[in-house]
């Protein structure tokens, strides 16, 4: 019980605009100066259709 009382906590705890990411499509060097300036990582996420 304590275990899921101490995760609802952690859950409410964090906003929901932090968890919300940032979609950039097609422009790398924004991408990169955003992340830079947040102190953030860039994933990237890449696919083919084959």
């Amino acid at each position: 019980m304590r275990r899921l009382l101490a995760a609802l906590a952690l859950a409410l705890a964090v906003p929901a605009a932090a968890a919300a990411p940032v979609v950039i499509e097609d422009d790398w060097p924004r991408a990169l100066a955003l992340a830079k300036a947040k102190d953030r990582l860039v994933f990237v996420d890449a696919w083919a259709p084959w």
